[in-house]
């Protein structure tokens, strides 16, 4: 089982970013880093490279207001790095990790403290919150009914923290009082490349609120944090559960799981290392964050005999979910394709 663990440097600057996201100061070319482009370079690598973290690219996306596609950089490019998040790099023989771990027990030097309910570390929850919101995930059918924001109270476009919003939900099923949702968009439906099923649809999580009032067909809510713009139409489901993600203290990581790749957000049909993809494997199935699967090609038999499988590259699991993933490609021998079939061993 390979996992990977994330320090509070790297905490700190998820926080940074996810601020800098939803109001982005004007910054001087003085106070900034200059990366020239080269050929194959994406925001993902110089994000790696600058920042030492790959999920902080938005930050270098919303720095440079020039460029209008994220996925579209060009050779000669001059790319703008905020120095405000620039930190200095590992020490020598330390890899950078990519992935969060579970917290370390603190040793009790006097007499343990009374049990208290486990807790997701906020750094860890930031960096899932920022996963969720950039690429996205699976949403089933039956979440996306809970309700609909029809309003604010401000009559605002544009949904704010600290806004009072109403939501219409089904007859017979109001949402409850005291309770936190999450606020999501939802995109396309997730079609499985195999089988053909429905598996639900493309969502990403936009910010989260409370409950304060509920009637049967209206509820009442006050926004807590956002994450992306969200505004009336967006939908709420039950709250993202951030502590069934992490790794667990158990054996590992379940062994002879088969699962597909699904989708990748950006509807790329040719994928390679770096990629996000969207798999059909979860927290149902024993998956964390940190989790790695390989990828694998499965080849005709010849006569009686199965060939062996040939390894196309590996994924490691970022935020599952129960039935699904968010992953990314982090070794690839070939080029990857919805389809390519995910296996643990």
């Amino acid at each position: 089982m390979k996992r990977t663990g994330i320090g509070p440097a790297a905490a700190v600057a998820v926080i940074v970013a996810l601020t800098i996201l939803m109001a982005v100061p004007h910054v001087t070319l003085a106070s900034q880093k200059v990366h020239t482009v080269q050929k194959g370079d994406t925001l993902w690598d110089i994000s790696t490279s600058y920042l030492y973290d790959p999920f902080l690219w938005p930050q270098v996306w919303s720095a440079n207001r020039d460029i209008e596609n994220p996925h579209l950089i060009y050779p000669g490019q001059e790319i703008l790095i905020p120095s405000v998040v620039i930190r200095r790099p590992p020490p020598v023989g330390t890899a950078k990790p990519d992935l969060p771990s579970p917290p370390s027990e603190p040793v009790a030097e006097t007499e343990p403290e009374p049990a208290q309910a486990e807790t997701v570390p906020e750094e860890v929850k930031q960096e899932m919150i920022l996963a969720l919101s950039t690429y996205g995930f699976i949403v089933e059918n039956e979440e996306i009914g809970l309700g609909t924001i029809t309003s604010t109270e401000e009559r605002r476009l544009l949904i704010r923290p600290g806004m009072k919003v109403y939501i219409s939900t089904p007859k017979g099923s109001p949402l409850i009082v005291d309770d936190q949702y999450s606020i999501v968009r939802v995109f396309n439906e997730v079609v499985h490349p195999i089988t053909e099923e429905t598996m639900g649809y493309l969502a990403r999580v936009l910010g989260d609120l409370t409950v304060v009032d509920a009637r049967d067909g209206l509820s009442t809510a006050m926004v807590g944090g956002i994450y992306r713009d969200a505004k009336p139409g967006d939908h709420v489901i039950r709250h993202i559960d951030y502590l069934s993600m992490l790794p667990d203290s158990g054996p590992g990581q379940p062994l002879n799981l088969e699962g597909y790749i699904l989708i990748n957000p950006e509807a790329k049909t040719l994928l390679g290392k770096g990629d996000i993809v969207f798999v059909d494997l979860g927290t149902n199935d024993g998956l964390s964050t940190g989790d790695i699967l390989t990828l694998v090609e499965i080849k005709d038999p010849i006569g009686d005999v199965e060939p062996p499988r040939e390894k196309l590259g590996e994924i490691q699991i970022v935020v599952p979910r129960p039935e699904t993933s968010v992953a990314r490609i982090v070794e690839s021998l070939r080029d990857i394709a919805p389809g390519t079939k995910v296996v643990s061993e």
